[in-house]
Formats: C-alpha cells, sequence, structure tokens
C-alpha cells in the first residue's frame, strides 16, 4: 500500500504551478518541519534541497522515526519541493517553563508562504507540556506559535499563507488562525492539522472559531488516539492506516493515492472509546488534580536525569532505581492521590468501552460470563458483566 514516500516518487517532478497545493504536500511540509535541524549549521539562503543534502549526512539515529531517511532522500529529489526558500527554524525546550515548540517557514512558488509547526519531538518535557492540554487553556508552545506567525507575517504584509502542523503541531496551526488578528485572517488561505488534539469546548465557545472554520481540514487515522483529545469544532476526516493502535499516529503509515489521502467513513471503535475516556477523565476530575498528577509523574521520570522516553529506557535497572528512590520521598498523601487519579483514570476507560458497547452491541447479553476477574477494587468491572 503507498504512503508519502511513494507519493514523493510518484509526483516529485510535478511543480506547484502545474498542480496546485493539496492535502498530500501539506502531510510532506509538516513532516519537513520535524528534521533535526538543529544539527545543522544553517545559511542565509537555504532551500529545502540544500537542507536534505545537508540532512542526509546526519547518522540514522539522529532522526526521530524510521521513515524519516528514506523522506529525507526522496524530498531531495523532488522538484515539486527542492528548490523553495526556507527561513526562521525556530526550536525552543524549556523543561522549567514546561514548553516544546518547533517551526519553519517555507516560501512556496506562487508567492505565498507555508508555517509549519513541528509536533511533540521524543523530549518528557513535551510530553508533559502535551498533558498540560488537559487543565491549560493556553500552553506556551500555543503563545510561542501565535507569536512566531505574527512575527512573519508582520515582515510580509501582503502575502497569503497556510499553516500547517502534525500532533501537537495541528493543535498549534488551527490556535494560531483562531488568534490571529482579523487583517491577517484575511490572507490565510488554509490550515491543516494531521492527527492533532482538538480544544475543550469552554475554549471554543469563547474564541472565534468560526471565522477560520471553513480553511481548516483535520486528518486522523482510525484509531486515532492524540487527534481525538478534546473537540474539532471543524469536524475531522479519518485516514486508513495500516498500523494499528498509537502506531498510527506516525504519518508513514498513512495510506493514499495519487493526489489524496485514503479515507474511511468513520472512525474505529478504539478511537471512539479513547474519546468517551479522555471526556470522562476531565469530567471526574479537576485541573489542579490533573496538574498535580502530572506534574508528579513527569518530576519522577525527570529524576533520573533523562531527556527522553529512550534515555529513561536506556540502563533502565539503574534509571527505575533512580526513579524509585524519588518515589520514597512522596508523602502518603501524595501516594494517595496518586492512586485515586489511576484509578478514575482506569475507570474512565472501562467505563468508555461500557457505554460504547451498550450502544453499539446491545444484545451480547452474557458476553463476559466464562471470563474470571480478580480486581474486586474496580467495581465497573461487575458492572460490565451484569450489563452484557
Amino acid at each position: 500500500m503507498a504512503n508519502i514516500h511513494d507519493y514523493l516518487y510518484w509526483r516529485g517532478d510535478l511543480s506547484l504551478d502545474t498542480v496546485p497545493l493539496n492535502e498530500l504536500d501539506g502531510l510532506v511540509l509538516t513532516r519537513f518541519a520535524y528534521m533535526p535541524f538543529e544539527e545543522l549549521t544553517l545559511g542565509q539562503n537555504e532551500t529545502v534541497g540544500s537542507l536534505c543534502k545537508k540532512l542526509k549526512t546526519l547518522p540514522a539515529d539522529k532522526f526521530r522515526l524510521d521513515g524519516d531517511a528514506r523522506f529525507v532522500m526522496l524530498l531531495n529529489e523532488a522538484d515539486r519541493f527542492n528548490q523553495m526558500p526556507v527561513s526562521d527554524f525556530v526550536k525552543h525546550n524549556d523543561n522549567d517553563a514546561v514548553v516544546q515548540f518547533a517551526a519553519i517557514t517555507l516560501y512556496l512558488p506562487d508567492g505565498s508562504l507555508y508555517i509549519a509547526y513541528c509536533g511533540t519531538d521524543s523530549t518528557l518535557v513535551g510530553w508533559k507540556e502535551d498533558f498540560y492540554m488537559s487543565f491549560m487553556e493556553d500552553v506556551p508552545a500555543q503563545m510561542e506559535a501565535l507569536d512566531y506567525a505574527l512575527k512573519i507575517l508582520k515582515r510580509y504584509p501582503e502575502k497569503k499563507f497556510y499553516l500547517g502542523g502534525h500532533s501537537k503541531g495541528g493543535n498549534l496551526a488551527i490556535y494560531t488562525a483562531v488568534n490571529l488578528p482579523d487583517d491577517m485572517k484575511a490572507r490565510l488561505q488554509h490550515v491543516s492539522n494531521y492527527d492533532g488534539p482538538g480544544f475543550p469546548k469552554s475554549y471554543i465557545a469563547s474564541h472565534d472559531f468560526g471565522s477560520v472554520l471553513d480553511r481548516i481540514d483535520t486528518f486522523i487515522p482510525q484509531e486515532s488516539m492524540i487527534g481525538r483529545i478534546h473537540e474539532h469544532a471543524e469536524g475531522f476526516h479519518v485516514v486508513e492506516s495500516d498500523e494499528r493502535g498509537i502506531q498510527q499516529h506516525d504519518i508513514y503509515s498513512w495510506l493514499l493515492g495519487p493526489t489524496l489521502l485514503t479515507l474511511l467513513d468513520k472512525a474505529d471503535d478504539a478511537s471512539e472509546i479513547t474519546y468517551r475516556a479522555i471526556q470522562n477523565i476531565l469530567q471526574s476530575t479537576s485541573p489542579e488534580q490533573r496538574k498535580e498528577y502530572i506534574d508528579r509523574i513527569f518530576d519522577l521520570l525527570m529524576s533520573s536525569d533523562a531527556n527522553t522516553f529512550s534515555e529513561v529506557f536506556k540502563d533502565l535497572p539503574k534509571k527505575i532505581d533512580e526513579v524509585v528512590k524519588t518515589a520514597t520521598t512522596m508523602t502518603a498523601q501524595e501516594r494517595k492521590e496518586n492512586s485515586e487519579m489511576m484509578s478514575k483514570m482506569v475507570h474512565s476507560f472501562l467505563d468508555a468501552a461500557l457505554s460504547y458497547h451498550e450502544e453499539k452491541l446491545p444484545d451480547f447479553g452474557g458476553l463476559l460470563d466464562n471470563f474470571k476477574f480478580d480486581i474486586p477494587e474496580l467495581p465497573v468491572i461487575e458492572k460490565l458483566k451484569q450489563k452484557l
């Protein structure tokens, strides 16, 4: 089955003057934003092609996904993209401020701009900031994304522009579009969100989404988890993936034809259950509870001096020992609160599965009769057995 690599191979020789910018081009440009440009020496007059040549010299472990090295090779050979000028790469990670942000600007042949936001990287601070979206309306990366766009658009007051991003980057793109001043919104051509989280209902109600909704497209894979966090006022398109679960977040697993992503009628059960579970968690916990729990978990992970999840799992026995030592310093009250929050999270997912299957499979009485459960502290299990 074809993916974005095949698109670069099939269509990379077609200029944007001949075939206008489309959803697959947006996927290419937003993936480009993830490349490790911080490992390079950037000149004043860089292009996609010149950066790809430099990226090709990096060792494989500098790339985040297995498909990135081939992506860079094919992008370097694609006339559709390789002559695009590139500027204003920014990357800012700050553990203390809980911010992970990166963006880059590309210059399209018709004179318009494409501002591409990087999504969550592999750093612990990046994931911590994502979890902060569960209790903050304006996380630091969102505010930096808006400031970044304002800086670029003020420099080019007449240019039309596009916004796009994958994962958190897609959320940043929509956040920016919604919060731009009206004169800049008038120049906005389109916003592409590839499996990025949505926004709380309260945020949507209190901000001017209506002024840009007709120019936003959100794409999620059929078992999406990240893209089902919060609400999508713009709706979403469901893309077929050849992976399962959280691995579908990888855009190299997304299937496509020569010009469009391969779409399905609806999301799978797993995605719907994830959405309901997240809503359950948000409704059953306070913002303060969520912040305290998230801070404790990431304080434990960072206590091992790891900066990324891969570093946490590297030399695992030593890292775990360091984390456990830190955990023993928690007060009895903190351990109790952690246990309560974990219980609520488990209950939220089980209740979500129950409510979803009650609606979809109402006649499956006795389905669980042959299963034995050894978790008496989770009464929702008994409820599940009774209902089904």
